[in-house]
This record gives C-alpha cells, structure tokens and sequence, in this order.
C-alpha cells in the first residue's frame, strides 16, 4: 500500500479516489521532533506474534502500542472536502468525495489495554450516532 496525504485545499479535479487505512494513536509523546518511524506510515512488527487475528502491534519513539481493529457497520467510510457552490441567491457549500477508509485501528499502549477496550465501545457508539444523523 502506498502512503501519501490528501491536500483538500488544492481542489480534487478528477483524481482518482485514494483508499487508506485510519490508525487512531490516543497516546502522549514528550517529544515533537520529526522521527523517521512514520516514513513509511504504520507497518505492523512482523516479531512480534498476533495474539488476535485482527491485531496490530507496532512501535512508536520506542514505545510498544497495540491496536485492534475497529469494525464498523459499513464496509467503508468516504472522506469528503467541502467546496464553495454558487447558486442563485447565497453561496454555499458542495462536497465532493475524496478518499475511502478501508480499515480503522484503535492504538494503547502496552499495559494499557482496558482503556482501549473502552474507547472501543465509545468509538462504536459515535458511528451509530454518525449513522444515524447521516441516514446512511
């Protein structure tokens, strides 16, 4: 998979539509100096053992996180950008679609699992929410 970022302020034109993979990191680093981990965006330890199948454990600024993955009630989310749309009597706003979500991951760090089960749970409910509002 190749990692790159999306620059919605540049307009979309006729691009194709980008698939990506959402790691959510909740952690705190003390240091904000650049790291060469990420050059290659979150690849997986493949030293280390899966305890679950849709496990993910990798390490960042030396530090052990574990993700899990996230199950939505879609196969896939889709990131929009909102463009300016003039119609007759105000401006207002399009969107325009501008990538796929193929995967979600939620990180913790090691020894901090059961907070991850329970942002997991707070996660879930915030997409029955968004599902809702959206009627999608």
């Amino acid at each position: 998979m190749n990692y790159s970022t999306i620059d919605l302020d540049s307009g979309l034109q006729d691009r194709p539509i980008a698939e990506y993979e959402l790691h959510l990191v909740p952690c705190k680093i003390g240091t904000t100096g650049p790291t060469k981990e990420m050059a290659s965006g979150f690849r997986r330890d493949a030293d280390e053992p899966k305890q679950e199948s849709e496990g993910s454990v990798t390490y960042l600024r030396g530090r052990k996180i574990i993700g899990k993955a996230v199950f939505p009630q879609k196969d896939r989310y889709t990131v929009v950008a909102l463009e300016p749309c003039e119609t007759t009597n105000n401006t207002s706003l399009d969107h325009k679609k501008a990538a796929e979500i193929s995967h979600i991951y939620n990180y913790e760090r090691e020894g901090n699992e059961q907070r991850m089960h329970e942002e997991m749970d707070k996660f879930h409910e915030y997409l029955e929410l968004s599902d809702l509002i959206h009627q999608s």
